[in-house]
């Protein structure tokens, strides 16, 4: 029953919602996250809107919230894969240049651990207004730099693995 009204409710919500376009680049990012930050400074923030215009700014938030835990996941999941690979001592193929750029392209921040997403979505847009010149960049590179300037991860090359011990005759 309660998905049969989820699914009623998604078909009769207002156009602004489900016809909006999804931030694809820094200005959206800025707009939509700055919504969440709003809200959570100033709790009448949401209830000065109405009708549409508040579904809208309610449809930013939830994008917003959905956005950041998911691109926190894959950050932790790319830092898990890095780690992986240190330990079984893989290295990117190529000359070492192309390897270090490699290592660092794959490597994301290090979010402290158990980060609220309001935590995220401030620093993010903090980071958006303090380079309001890099607004045209798509989303995922902006907001890479971001994290990356506020969480640096201090990675270290991989060791060669451990040599096994001489077999005693």
């Amino acid at each position: 029953m309660r998905t049969l009204t989820l699914i009623l409710f998604a078909c009769v919500l207002p156009p602004a919602i489900c016809a909006r376009d999804l931030p694809k680049d820094g200005n959206g990012l800025l707009e939509s996250c700055s919504v969440m930050v709003d809200a959570a400074d100033n709790p009448s923030y949401l209830s000065s809107f109405s009708g549409d215009r508040f579904a809208e700014k309610l449809s930013q938030l939830d994008w917003c919230a959905g956005y950041l835990q998911g691109t926190e996941d894959v950050f932790e999941q790319n830092f898990v894969n890095l780690g992986i690979f240190g330990m079984a001592g893989l290295k990117f193929g190529g000359p070492e240049k192309l390897q270090n750029y490699a290592l660092e392209t794959f490597s994301g921040p290090c979010f402290p651990g158990n980060a609220p997403i309001l935590q995220l979505a401030r620093v993010l847009v903090k980071w958006l207004r303090e380079h309001p010149e890099r607004l045209h960049e798509i989303k995922i590179t902006l907001t890479t730099a971001a994290f990356r300037d506020s969480f640096p991860c201090e990675l270290t090359p991989a060791k060669e693995p451990p040599k096994p011990a001489p077999v005693k005759p």
